[in-house]
């Protein structure tokens, strides 16, 4: 039978903090409009390749 936790609240429960250089380019507008138009054109890929 396995031991129990002990110590419910050690770091390895807790998920990473974000950097601020991820904070920004999650909030970055011109950044998001560029990632938009990348995940569009491989959309736009993926179906011009299903219609051949």
């Amino acid at each position: 039978m396995p031991a129990k936790n002990k110590e419910p609240y050690q770091q390895a429960y807790y998920p990473p903090v974000p950097t601020g250089f991820t904070r920004y380019m999650r909030q970055s507008i011109p950044w998001q409009f560029i990632r938009f138009w990348i995940i569009n054109f491989k959309i736009f890929k993926l179906l011009m390749k299903s219609h051949n």
